[in-house]
Protein backbone atom coordinates (compact mmCIF):
# COMPACT_ATOMS: atom_id res chain seq x y z
CA UNK A 1 0.00 0.00 0.00
CA UNK A 2 1.39 3.75 -1.02
CA UNK A 3 1.50 5.72 2.34
CA UNK A 4 1.44 9.34 1.92
CA UNK A 5 5.22 10.05 2.90
CA UNK A 6 6.29 7.48 0.18
CA UNK A 7 4.03 9.48 -2.30
CA UNK A 8 5.44 12.78 -1.44
CA UNK A 9 9.08 11.33 -1.31
CA UNK A 10 8.14 10.07 -5.08
CA UNK A 11 6.36 13.22 -5.84
CA UNK A 12 9.56 15.28 -5.33
CA UNK A 13 12.18 13.18 -7.25
CA UNK A 14 10.30 12.02 -10.19
CA UNK A 15 6.41 13.16 -9.93
CA UNK A 16 5.30 9.33 -10.77
CA UNK A 17 3.41 7.74 -7.44
CA UNK A 18 0.80 5.52 -6.37
CA UNK A 19 -1.69 5.78 -4.39
CA UNK A 20 -3.67 3.16 -2.07
CA UNK A 21 -7.36 1.35 -3.66
CA UNK A 22 -8.71 1.88 -0.84
CA UNK A 23 -9.52 5.47 1.60
CA UNK A 24 -7.41 4.88 4.62
CA UNK A 25 -7.12 7.72 7.63
CA UNK A 26 -3.78 8.14 7.57
CA UNK A 27 -1.60 7.51 10.68
CA UNK A 28 -0.20 10.41 13.01
CA UNK A 29 3.05 8.51 12.59
CA UNK A 30 2.79 8.90 9.08
CA UNK A 31 1.59 12.48 9.34
CA UNK A 32 4.66 13.69 11.53
CA UNK A 33 7.28 11.74 8.54
CA UNK A 34 5.01 13.79 5.65
CA UNK A 35 5.49 17.37 7.70
CA UNK A 36 9.49 16.40 7.69
CA UNK A 37 9.49 15.25 3.80
CA UNK A 38 7.13 18.95 2.95
CA UNK A 39 9.67 21.05 5.48
CA UNK A 40 12.63 19.61 3.74
CA UNK A 41 10.94 20.42 -0.14
CA UNK A 42 10.25 23.74 0.84
CA UNK A 43 13.86 24.36 1.90
CA UNK A 44 14.54 22.80 -1.37
CA UNK A 45 12.01 24.93 -3.40
CA UNK A 46 12.56 28.14 -1.81
CA UNK A 47 16.31 28.25 -3.12
CA UNK A 48 15.00 28.83 -6.58
CA UNK A 49 12.15 31.10 -5.46
CA UNK A 50 12.16 34.83 -6.44
CA UNK A 51 13.41 36.64 -3.65
CA UNK A 52 12.76 36.21 -0.21
CA UNK A 53 10.18 33.21 0.31
CA UNK A 54 7.39 32.97 3.07
CA UNK A 55 8.44 31.04 6.00
CA UNK A 56 7.20 27.44 6.06
CA UNK A 57 3.67 26.63 7.10
CA UNK A 58 3.32 22.95 8.27
CA UNK A 59 -0.28 22.95 8.78
CA UNK A 60 -1.14 23.99 5.03
CA UNK A 61 1.47 22.16 3.45
CA UNK A 62 0.28 18.67 5.09
CA UNK A 63 -3.19 19.34 4.25
CA UNK A 64 -2.31 20.57 0.53
CA UNK A 65 0.00 17.15 0.48
CA UNK A 66 -3.39 15.05 1.89
CA UNK A 67 -5.79 16.68 -0.68
CA UNK A 68 -3.46 15.52 -4.08
CA UNK A 69 -3.15 12.36 -2.38
CA UNK A 70 -6.69 12.16 -2.25
CA UNK A 71 -8.22 14.05 -5.33
CA UNK A 72 -5.91 11.24 -7.45
CA UNK A 73 -7.71 8.31 -5.42
CA UNK A 74 -10.74 9.80 -6.47
CA UNK A 75 -9.50 9.85 -10.18
CA UNK A 76 -8.35 6.65 -10.23
CA UNK A 77 -10.79 4.85 -8.10
CA UNK A 78 -14.72 5.87 -9.80
CA UNK A 79 -16.41 3.18 -7.50
CA UNK A 80 -15.96 5.92 -5.07
CA UNK A 81 -19.39 8.10 -4.90
CA UNK A 82 -19.88 12.05 -3.92
CA UNK A 83 -20.36 11.04 -0.41
CA UNK A 84 -16.98 9.66 0.12
CA UNK A 85 -15.59 12.84 -2.00
CA UNK A 86 -17.38 15.35 0.50
CA UNK A 87 -16.15 13.05 3.64
CA UNK A 88 -12.35 12.40 2.38
CA UNK A 89 -11.72 15.40 0.01
CA UNK A 90 -11.66 18.44 2.51
CA UNK A 91 -11.16 22.15 1.35
CA UNK A 92 -8.69 23.97 3.66
CA UNK A 93 -10.62 25.73 6.66
CA UNK A 94 -8.77 28.59 7.69
CA UNK A 95 -8.10 32.08 6.29
CA UNK A 96 -5.39 31.94 3.47
CA UNK A 97 -2.15 34.14 3.91
CA UNK A 98 1.44 34.13 1.90
CA UNK A 99 2.80 31.45 4.00
CA UNK A 100 -0.25 28.87 3.38
CA UNK A 101 -0.53 30.13 -0.39
CA UNK A 102 3.55 28.54 -0.72
CA UNK A 103 3.28 25.95 1.63
CA UNK A 104 0.35 24.61 0.04
CA UNK A 105 1.76 25.05 -3.05
CA UNK A 106 3.91 22.43 -2.60
CA UNK A 107 1.62 19.71 -3.44
CA UNK A 108 -1.18 22.31 -5.62
CA UNK A 109 1.30 22.86 -8.26
CA UNK A 110 0.74 19.78 -9.55
CA UNK A 111 -3.46 20.53 -9.61
CA UNK A 112 -2.98 21.46 -13.27
CA UNK A 113 -1.16 18.21 -14.07
CA UNK A 114 -3.95 16.37 -12.27
CA UNK A 115 -6.83 18.58 -13.91
CA UNK A 116 -5.86 17.28 -17.14
CA UNK A 117 -6.11 13.87 -15.75
CA UNK A 118 -9.31 14.31 -14.78
CA UNK A 119 -10.83 16.43 -18.52
CA UNK A 120 -12.01 12.68 -19.42
CA UNK A 121 -14.69 13.04 -16.61
CA UNK A 122 -17.96 14.69 -17.73
CA UNK A 123 -18.14 18.56 -16.79
CA UNK A 124 -20.76 17.71 -14.08
CA UNK A 125 -18.44 15.23 -12.16
CA UNK A 126 -18.42 16.33 -8.25
CA UNK A 127 -14.54 15.85 -8.64
CA UNK A 128 -14.15 18.19 -11.86
CA UNK A 129 -16.00 20.99 -9.79
CA UNK A 130 -14.01 20.39 -6.80
CA UNK A 131 -10.79 20.77 -8.38
CA UNK A 132 -12.21 23.88 -9.96
CA UNK A 133 -12.91 25.33 -6.70
CA UNK A 134 -9.85 24.55 -5.22
CA UNK A 135 -7.76 26.21 -8.42
CA UNK A 136 -9.81 29.31 -8.07
CA UNK A 137 -9.58 29.47 -4.49
CA UNK A 138 -5.74 28.82 -4.63
CA UNK A 139 -4.70 30.83 -8.03
CA UNK A 140 -0.96 30.66 -7.70
CA UNK A 141 -1.67 27.02 -7.92
CA UNK A 142 -4.07 26.01 -9.82
CA UNK A 143 -3.42 28.96 -12.52
CA UNK A 144 -5.08 28.23 -15.63
CA UNK A 145 -8.10 26.14 -14.34
CA UNK A 146 -10.59 28.19 -13.28
CA UNK A 147 -10.28 32.03 -13.33
CA UNK A 148 -9.10 32.99 -9.79
CA UNK A 149 -11.35 34.14 -7.04
CA UNK A 150 -10.43 38.15 -6.71
CA UNK A 151 -9.98 37.79 -2.76
CA UNK A 152 -7.36 35.28 -3.13
CA UNK A 153 -5.59 36.66 -5.49
CA UNK A 154 -6.01 39.94 -4.68
CA UNK A 155 -3.53 38.57 -1.28
CA UNK A 156 -1.34 37.29 -3.73
CA UNK A 157 -0.56 40.43 -4.90
CA UNK A 158 -0.03 42.38 -1.70
CA UNK A 159 3.11 39.84 -1.11
CA UNK A 160 6.00 41.62 -3.49
CA UNK A 161 8.11 38.07 -4.14
CA UNK A 162 5.09 36.19 -4.74
CA UNK A 163 3.11 38.43 -7.29
CA UNK A 164 6.70 37.86 -8.77
CA UNK A 165 6.57 34.18 -8.97
CA UNK A 166 2.66 34.62 -10.13
CA UNK A 167 3.92 36.82 -12.80
CA UNK A 168 6.63 34.63 -13.82
CA UNK A 169 4.05 31.57 -14.15
CA UNK A 170 1.63 33.87 -15.99
CA UNK A 171 3.87 34.40 -18.72
CA UNK A 172 5.87 30.47 -18.53
CA UNK A 173 2.37 29.45 -18.62
CA UNK A 174 1.74 32.20 -22.10
CA UNK A 175 -1.75 33.01 -20.82
CA UNK A 176 -2.48 36.03 -22.12
CA UNK A 177 -6.16 36.37 -21.29
CA UNK A 178 -4.49 36.67 -17.84
CA UNK A 179 -1.80 38.56 -18.73
CA UNK A 180 -3.90 41.42 -20.20
CA UNK A 181 -6.51 41.34 -17.12
CA UNK A 182 -5.82 45.28 -15.69
CA UNK A 183 -4.69 44.24 -12.50
CA UNK A 184 -2.13 41.72 -14.08
CA UNK A 185 -1.15 43.65 -17.05
CA UNK A 186 1.77 46.20 -15.27
CA UNK A 187 3.29 43.24 -13.75
CA UNK A 188 3.46 41.29 -16.91
CA UNK A 189 5.20 44.55 -18.66
CA UNK A 190 7.44 44.90 -15.89
CA UNK A 191 8.94 41.53 -15.84
CA UNK A 192 9.04 41.31 -19.78
CA UNK A 193 10.73 44.93 -19.98
CA UNK A 194 12.48 45.70 -23.07
CA UNK A 195 12.60 42.23 -24.33
CA UNK A 196 8.73 41.89 -24.08
CA UNK A 197 9.02 41.18 -28.04
CA UNK A 198 11.64 38.64 -28.07
CA UNK A 199 10.17 36.92 -24.69
CA UNK A 200 6.43 36.77 -25.58
CA UNK A 201 5.90 38.25 -29.16
CA UNK A 202 2.44 40.22 -29.11
CA UNK A 203 1.29 39.42 -25.11
CA UNK A 204 -0.40 42.46 -25.32
CA UNK A 205 -1.91 42.57 -28.78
Amino acid sequence: MSTLNQFLSDLWKNGQVQVAHELKAFSEEELNEAQLILQKGYEEDKIHFPGTSPTFAAEPALWAAQYLYRAIQFILLRHLDEKNLQEHLLPWSAPINAEAVYAADLSLRHLPTLFSFAKGLSPSDPLLLELKKTASTWPFSGLGIAEADPTAEAMLLSHPTLTIAYTDRIIAKRLKTKAQQPHIRPWIAAALGDHAHTLWPNWDA
